[in-house]
């Protein structure tokens, strides 16, 4: 059974590469986000996983106009379920280029690097997202700055939100938390912590019988009266308590 995983996963990175490097050069913007969307479905049905979306009841469905998504980071599988719900420019450590093969396809779908120790990696990057933003493009990112278990949410690091201030972009805040389809216990095998390897956490992924990965959209923030921090720390006040509610 893991052995027919395997084999169907090689099938879709042969399949992004098809699509990055021969589809993408040849269509417009809205058959690249379709492309990923559908790719990014496909892959974790390969995978095994589930995605279980919730929305706060007076909040509208996820649009393609310019919007900054922001989540808490417990895996590299977070980009992969962002991406199936709403197709968007990606924040990443500057580390992930390295990555078997990864590396090269996030830097092939737009991939925005980041050094966080370096000021002038950090400026780049929001002059980046600006960019992307003016283009009509969403743009989704990890503020914590690191990965965790996925029980707590670490505090809010500000440059993401300085293109919302600036632009008055709108910030969606996401809520990630993946368990046991069965028990609704806390999964740790989909967690990328510590000194862990990408390969060795691919391997815990698709020797897993199931994971569910829950998702939860709370309110839109407005960026208006607001200065990058106390946006962020609002977004980490949505973040936090949409946690509780999905853990509840």
């Amino acid at each position: 059974m893991v052995l027919i995983k395997y084999l169907q996963l090689v099938g879709q990175m042969v399949s992004a590469i098809w699509i990055l490097w021969f589809i993408f050069p040849r269509v417009d913007r809205d058959t690249q986000l379709n492309e990923i969307q559908v790719w990014a479905k496909k892959t974790l049905h390969v995978m095994g996983l589930r995605v279980h979306y919730e929305e706060a009841s007076s909040t509208a469905q996820l649009s393609t106009m310019p919007l900054i998504l922001v989540a808490n980071h417990v895996s590299w599988l977070d980009v992969l379920i962002i991406q199936s719900l709403q197709p968007s420019i990606f924040i990443a450590k500057s580390e992930v280029r390295q990555w078997p093969l990864v590396g090269a396809m996030a830097q092939a779908s737009g991939v925005v690097f980041v050094d966080r120790e370096s000021t002038r990696s950090t400026l780049k990057m929001v002059e980046s997202v600006s960019l992307a933003l003016r283009q009509g493009y969403c743009v989704a990112g990890f503020p914590e700055g690191t990965s965790s278990e996925g029980r707590e949410v670490s505090l809010f690091h500000a440059n993401l939100f300085e293109a919302a201030v600036h632009h008055q972009i709108q910030v969606q805040p996401l809520a990630l938390r993946y368990s046991g389809p069965i028990t609704g216990e806390l999964c740790s095998r989909a967690a990328f912590v510590g000194d862990m390897g990408f390969l060795s956490s691919l391997h815990q992924v698709m020797t897993a019988p199931c994971i569910q990965a829950g998702v939860f959209r709370g309110e839109m923030l407005s960026p208006l009266g607001h200065s990058r921090r106390s946006l962020a720390n609002l977004s980490h006040r949505c973040v936090r308590t949409q946690l509780a509610a999905l853990a509840a």
